[in-house]
C-alpha cells in the first residue's frame, strides 16, 4: 500500500461488507413464511451453514478493522499521516445508529444458540474469540468518539484489550490485510488475531 498521501480510512474491506442485520432479518422472514413446524425446522437445516458463515464474515470484518486502526496507529507514532476517506469526521452521529450492526451481531449470538437447540436439537458451538472481537470493536468505537474526530493516525485511541505489536508482527498484519483486500477472503484475518489480542 501506498502511505505517501495518507492512509485509508477503509483499506477495501468495505466492497466485501453486507448489512448482518438485513441478510438475517430476510433469512428468518423466508423461515418464519413455513407454516408447518416440521418443515421450518428442515429450512433452518438448510440455512444453519449460511447463518453460521454470515456471522463468521460480519466478525471478520470487524476484526479487520481492529487489525488496521492497530497498524495505522502503531506504525505512524513518529509521523502521522493523514485519514483519507473517514466519512464520520465532524459529523454529528446517533450512536444507536453506529452501534446497531455490532449490538444486533452481539445479540445474535443467545438468538443463534437457542435456535439451534430448538430446531436442530444441539448445542451451537461459537468460537469465544467471535464475541470477544465484537466487544473489543464496540470498545474501540466508542473510545474514538465514533472516529468523529479520526483526522489522523494519531487521533486512533486502542482499547486496553489491543495488545502492543512489535515491528515485524505489524508488517505481518499489514500483510494479510493485504492479502485479503485482493481476495475478499475476510476470514483469513484470524490468523493474525493472535498478534493484536489473547
Amino acid at each position: 500500500m501506498d502511505f505517501s498521501k495518507g492512509v485509508l480510512f477503509d483499506p477495501g474491506y468495505s466492497k466485501y461488507t453486507v448489512s448482518f442485520s438485513q441478510n438475517i432479518d430476510a433469512a428468518y422472514g423466508v423461515l418464519f413464511s413455513i407454516k408447518s413446524p416440521h418443515q421450518r425446522k428442515f429450512k433452518f437445516q438448510m440455512i444453519y451453514p449460511q447463518l453460521l458463515k454470515l456471522l463468521e464474515h460480519t466478525v471478520s470484518f470487524y476484526l479487520g478493522c481492529l487489525l488496521w486502526a492497530t497498524y495505522i496507529s502503531e506504525s505512524f507514532q513518529n509521523e502521522p499521516k493523514d485519514i483519507i476517506g473517514n466519512d464520520y469526521l465532524g459529523q454529528k452521529v446517533n450512536q444507536e445508529q453506529i452501534l446497531f450492526e455490532v449490538n444486533y451481531a452481539m445479540s445474535y449470538f443467545d438468538k443463534l444458540k437457542k435456535d439451534c437447540k430448538y430446531y436442530l436439537n444441539k448445542e451451537c458451538k461459537l468460537p469465544d474469540e467471535w464475541l470477544n472481537i465484537l466487544n473489543v470493536y464496540k470498545a474501540f468505537l466508542i473510545k474514538n468518539d465514533y472516529l468523529v474526530n479520526a483526522k489522523t493516525t494519531s487521533d486512533i485511541k486502542l482499547p486496553q484489550q489491543i495488545k502492543a505489536v512489535s515491528k515485524k508482527d505489524l508488517n505481518l498484519v499489514l500483510d494479510k490485510i493485504e492479502e485479503v483486500v485482493k481476495t475478499g477472503e475476510l476470514k483469513n484475518l484470524f490468523s493474525v488475531i493472535n498478534l493484536i489480542l489473547d
